[in-house]
């Protein structure tokens, strides 16, 4: 199970300190094959540079979770374009026979794709080049356990019919707490377009400790099985960002593949550091409206169509108008435009 050749993507996008805690987490793991893979999604800020002088060793991290040591400093990196990668890379020999926390590959992509396109172009390389049984794709706002990765390995290795691993997930602070669950699992109601993470908020005491199916797991920690990937495609690169996850969970249960939460496998998640306001508002609208009609049953779609405009839409409006909102207003109707509008491709 060890021998499994994980592809860890990372996409940083103009946040550099949360993706530098996160890859410090990432170099402490006990699981010995695995690749890290950062994306700069087109960053605006000194993103590289500073990336580049931690790995150098000279820049040290902070962190609540771990103690620094430059004990694998300098990290060999082999830097790529988005450009370079889509045509193969060709430089890893140059890494190949280094231990995993002392390489890293970084793909500077060209502009800001989103999480999706952004992660597609990471897979795409990992699986044209790397050649991995797993890619994980790992949000830059988390920290990880020492032995989360080894724990979903370990879980999707049970059964063939797990195409997606995720674990038990903690915000990194909850009113001083590290202890209070963010997600563990999610449940999905087709006909009203929602879903219901699981443990949300609750402090963990063991409440969820079973390993067990899900309707979905949360993007920001998912392992995902190779020859999923290679049955179903790729992330949404249309969503841009939101419910491409969900998207991608249920391509895979229609092909028959389980998406299975982790409970030995943790990590802590500062939630949307990078993503509020008006852009989320108007995607997690938009791409509630293009998952519904992309997955949901004709009875779902029904359902869901009355629910919305007949209920959902009105709140929304209404909650908007008295808080005389109308910046958000305005972003909620486009949002609701461009979901229910033909899609050009």
């Amino acid at each position: 199970m060890m021998n499994k050749h994980v592809s860890i993507i990372v996409l940083n996008w103009n946040d550099w300190k949360d993706t530098l805690e996160c890859l410090k987490s990432l170099y402490q793991i006990d699981y010995p094959n695995y690749y890290v893979i950062i994306l700069d999604n087109g960053s605006r800020d000194n993103s590289l540079e500073s990336i580049k002088d931690y790995l150098a060793g000279n820049m040290v991290v902070h962190s609540d979770f771990f103690e620094y040591t430059s004990e694998n400093k300098p990290i060999s990196i082999l830097e790529y374009t988005n450009y370079e990668v889509e045509t193969g890379g060709g430089r890893e020999k140059e890494i190949a026979d280094l231990p995993s926390n002392e390489k890293l590959i970084l793909i500077k992509n060209d502009k800001n794709y989103g999480f999706a396109e952004g992660n597609n172009i990471g897979i795409r390389y990992a699986m044209n080049v790397l050649n991995p049984e797993y890619i994980l794709l790992l949000n830059n706002d988390t920290i990880v356990d020492k032995n989360f990765l080894s724990e979903l390995v370990s879980v999707a290795e049970a059964d063939e019919s797990i195409g997606f691993a995720g674990p038990k997930v903690y915000y990194y602070d909850f009113q001083g707490r590290k202890d209070v669950i963010s997600v563990a699992g999610i449940d999905l109601f087709m006909g009203k377009g929602a879903f219901h993470r699981i443990g949300a908020t609750e402090i963990d005491r063991g409440q969820y400790d079973e390993t067990r199916s899900v309707d979905y797991l949360e993007g920001s920690c998912l392992l995902i099985k190779r020859p999923v990937l290679d049955e179903i495609g790729l992330l949404n690169g249309d969503y841009f960002a939101y419910w491409e996850e969900t998207d991608l969970c249920l391509r895979g249960a229609k092909a028959g593949y389980k998406s299975v939460y982790a409970p030995k496998s943790k990590i802590w998640h500062k939630v949307s550091s990078s993503s509020i306001g008006l852009t989320k508002l108007y995607y997690m609208t938009r791409n509630r409206l293009w998952f519904i009609r992309d997955n949901a049953s004709a009875r779902d779609q029904a359902h869901f169509l009355i629910y919305f405009f007949a209920y959902q839409f009105w709140l929304d409006m209404g909650v908007y108008l008295r808080r005389q909102d109308f910046a958000r207003l305005n972003i909620f109707l486009k949002g609701v435009r461009d979901g229910i509008m033909p899609r050009h491709r």
